[in-house]
């Protein structure tokens, strides 16, 4: 059925949005019943049967009347009671007058109970099948033991067996229409139910999804209230305890140097810490706007390097790098800066004094391979898989320098929004690699 004639159909039985499957069954078997009580009226007319003619012009008029009640007034629920009523009205009729028994009408009670069951609720379904043997029971019963009652109206043995055969062929084309009309709409009923629930899986995956997100996000703000409860507190609290001792001036003067000298430790902590919760709490709240530009790495490498210099040089580390000065990548300058010193920063930390830390780049087909290698402590292998995490514990570097792993977090997420990726390889014991790959700039 091509648009055009959906059209039409929709004109004819009313829109699917607006009225019911019921009620759009009845106005389509309504415009069907049209055609075959006009198709009938005029075989009556050809064969002089005036009789029938009067009862399938009074049918036609009944049922224009109910199929304006339930086109123009949806009121199609008491209009399947008469045309109910009016089909058995017109079958009695058409028995009585047109031969009985020997005329048409039993092929017309089929068809009277495909029609009301297709459009009827199922709890009448005993009821009018019910009436059906019923009123069939008492019309042959009546014509078998009177059958002067029935007059015999065929004028001779063609037009009889005419009838016959027209009323059969207009009774299976209408059960035909009948029940394509209600297969396709059950099809395209259940294909709109398909889709519908397609759309309310894919609405509770997407709610899954965010059910998670909402998780792990609260899981996140509870580990940042302890951050900023326990390890924001503490250096602050111990910063303020140096302050009381200093101002009481009752210390020596290497006293006085251990102080000042632990005094910088936590006041370096704590700016670290302030930095990279502050950096994270951005990201998370206002999201991020990544500004991806061509960059040369050695620019990024020697802030790195210089910017954490004095804290490898008090711990006596050497820093080393190997990096072809005019290789370019892709990437947030901002971004890739706080990355880079965040890795440095922790491989200082946790190398031991007198150690060595090596910086390198190398091109790897598309894109550009950092590698920043210690040859600290180590991770312990039960904090491998966390160690991107928040679930991850605080830990102390060789000169029992704090940490909580925020700074990596950073990392990763940053890295990510830049299009890169980034991991590690790490012995306990024997130092760890951090690995950043970033696409190559074609310029």
């Amino acid at each position: 059925m091509n648009k055009t004639q959906n059209k039409i159909w929709d004109k004819l039985t009313g829109d699917r949005a607006l009225y019911s499957m019921e009620n759009r069954a009845f106005n389509f078997i309504s415009v069907i019943s049209f055609l075959v009580i006009i198709f009938f009226l005029i075989t009556s007319i050809s064969e002089g049967i005036w009789s029938v003619c009067i009862v399938l012009s009074t049918l036609l008029f009944i049922l224009s009347t109910l199929y304006y009640y339930s086109l123009v007034k949806k009121k199609y629920k008491i209009g399947i009671i008469v045309y109910a009523l009016s089909c058995y009205g017109a079958i009695l009729t058409n028995y009585f007058l047109n031969s009985g028994i020997e005329g048409p009408s039993m092929y017309l009670f089929f068809l009277t109970l495909e029609l009301i069951v297709a459009v009827s609720p199922n709890k009448y379904n005993r009821l009018w099948i019910s009436l059906h043997l019923i009123i069939a029971f008492i019309l042959i019963y009546t014509e078998y033991n009177h059958p002067d009652f029935i007059p015999y109206t065929y004028p001779d043995r063609f037009t009889k067996f005419l009838d016959h055969y027209l009323t059969y062929v207009a009774s299976i084309l209408f059960i035909f229409f009948i029940t394509t009309y209600l297969k396709n709409y059950y099809k395209e009923e259940k294909h709109i139910a398909d889709e519908r629930l397609l759309s309310i899986i894919e609405q509770n995956e997407q709610i899954t999804k965010q059910n998670l997100e909402l998780e792990r996000i609260n899981e996140e703000k509870n580990k940042m209230f302890s951050i900023v409860s326990h390890d924001l507190r503490s250096p602050i609290d111990s910063i303020k305890g140096y302050l009381e001792v200093l101002s009481d001036n009752i210390i020596d003067a290497q006293e006085k140097k251990d102080i000042e000298g632990e005094l910088l430790r936590q006041v370096k902590y704590t700016s670290d810490l302030l930095q990279n919760l502050l950096y994270w709490s951005k990201a998370q709240m206002k999201g991020v706007n990544v500004k991806l530009v061509p960059i040369k790495l050695i620019n990024m490498i020697d802030d790195a390097r210089n910017f954490k210099l004095a804290g490898a040089a008090k711990k006596g580390i050497k820093l080393t790098y190997s990096i072809d000065r005019e290789l370019e990548v892709i990437a947030d300058k901002d971004m890739l800066k706080i990355v880079l010193r965040n890795l440095v920063m922790n491989a200082i930390k946790f190398t031991p004094e007198g150690g060595e830390i090596s910086i390198k780049v190398a091109r790897n087909n598309e894109t550009a391979l950092i590698s920043i290698q210690d040859n600290g402590i180590g991770i312990p292998a039960d904090q491998q898989k966390e160690i991107f995490t928040l679930k991850s514990n605080s830990t102390f570097g060789t000169n029992d320098e704090k940490g909580v792993g925020l700074g990596l977090i950073l990392c990763k997420e940053f890295i990510e929004y830049q299009n890169g990726s980034i991991w590690f390889e790490s012995e306990p014991g024997k130092g760890s690699v951090f690995f950043i790959s970033l696409p190559l700039s074609r310029h």
